[in-house]
């Protein structure tokens, strides 16, 4: 049986996105059979990192019930080989079937990891990271079975969108400090300019279609693709052409930087270091330069490898929109004043709902938004209005 069949039958249901080279672990091969999850690697693992804490029993019982379904099986192997040897943009693509309430099935994305996971707080050491910041890493596992088993599926269970976050820390691409999530990433959002001289930074857009507002054609309120202009960018021997972030959304007009005068500081594929803003994160202008500054020289010390170059964010904190609603010194509006900041693509005006409104207010009217604080209200009459709070990308020079 082909590993799409298998995909197919456990309830994958985007089985044709399965990485090509992933293919070739099924059937697994002989010589590394050691290297798959069995029960001695999940007590190991809660033996020295405390790795399930009180759902061990829960997961023992998940993995023995798996070992009996051969397609589950196969497919965990397969994809657990994969993630042993392959970079993040290529395990993130693993494609999972959701949590069926089956014993095997609730758990199956967990299990992908578990192999990886001893080379995973190695790695973060041979980075640079203490062994108690390593440690402090294998914790997130937990975190998420705990929130995706408590808040979400109500049951111990891992989800799609978990087992991705974890990518991140199983590769090694995730840092912490001073409150914020800080990840290695390849930027794909626009062609970042800087002038020689000055050190200024200008985003231009990447090939897509735009609409007559300068948002990217798609975002909310940005639909109508009358008027709308294909951007791109160009680069030739003395000059780059391109589309530049003005006033927070993109020119209709291609614009010339002449290469005297202006390097390409950032393209789609260099990396970048994304900072991940979590409800508790504290955004004063002291502690978020703090965590820049940090940031930096963790980037600079320990992901040499990478050669991250900008700072970069995307949010709904950094909409323009909010100049309008808050107090000019509000620590939201210095926040996002640290970026230069640039329409994101399909953005779809939601991303408040669940942050600033209680979860599942989306799926209510409008008039029944809750009026708690001055910011709920000022955006309850936004949206009241017809209006929308778009996300946004910015980025920080190192």
């Amino acid at each position: 049986m082909i590993l799409h069949e298998i995909a197919k039958d456990i309830g994958i249901t985007k089985y044709n996105d399965i990485p090509e080279a992933m293919h070739t672990y099924y059937p697994i091969p002989t010589n590394r059979e050691k290297e798959l999850c069995n029960i001695a690697l999940i007590e190991r693992l809660q033996q020295k990192f405390d790795f399930f804490r009180d759902y061990y029993e829960a997961v023992r019982k998940s993995w023995e019930a798996l070992e009996q379904d051969e397609k589950r099986k196969a497919w965990v192997d397969a994809a657990a080989l994969f993630m042993l040897d392959h970079d993040y943009e290529d395990v993130v693509r693993i494609p999972v079937p959701k949590p069926d309430g089956t014993l095997a099935g609730d758990l199956l994305s967990l299990f992908i990891h578990l192999p990886s996971i001893e080379k995973a707080y190695e790695d973060y050491m041979k980075r640079g990271f203490s062994a108690e910041f390593a440690m402090s890493y294998m914790k997130r596992y937990y975190g998420s079975l705990k929130h995706v088993s408590e808040k979400v599926v109500g049951r111990p269970a891992l989800n799609g969108v978990y087992y991705r976050w974890l990518c991140l820390y199983t590769k090694t691409r995730m840092f912490d400090t001073h409150g914020f999530n800080f990840e290695l990433h390849r930027f794909q959002e626009a062609y970042i300019l800087r002038n020689k001289v000055n050190g200024q930074i200008v985003p231009c857009s990447v090939n897509q279609m735009l609409h007559r507002s300068g948002l990217p054609l798609g975002c909310a309120g940005a639909e109508d693709p009358k008027d709308a202009v294909a951007a791109s960018f160009q680069e030739t021997e003395c000059a780059y052409f391109g589309h530049p972030a003005e006033e927070h959304v993109f020119s209709l007009e291609k614009k010339q930087y002449s290469k005297a005068e202006w390097e390409l500081a950032m393209q789609p594929g260099d990396f970048t270091i994304v900072v991940h803003i979590a409800n508790s994160s504290d955004i004063s202008p002291e502690n978020f330069r703090a965590a820049m500054e940090s940031a930096k020289q963790i980037a600079k010390e320990r992901y040499c490898d990478l050669a991250p170059k900008m700072l970069s964010t995307h949010s709904w904190l950094l909409c323009p929109e909010l100049e309008n609603m808050l107090r000019p010194d509000a620590k939201i509006l210095s926040f996002a004043r640290s970026f230069i900041r640039f329409p994101m693509s399909n953005a779809s005006g939601k991303s408040i709902f669940g942050f600033v409104f209680p979860a599942g207010s989306h799926l209510r009217p409008l008039e029944e938004l809750p009026e708690d604080t001055s910011l709920m209200r000022a955006l309850k009459t936004h949206y009241l209005s017809g209006g929308y709070l778009l996300d946004y990308n910015g980025v920080i020079a190192l």
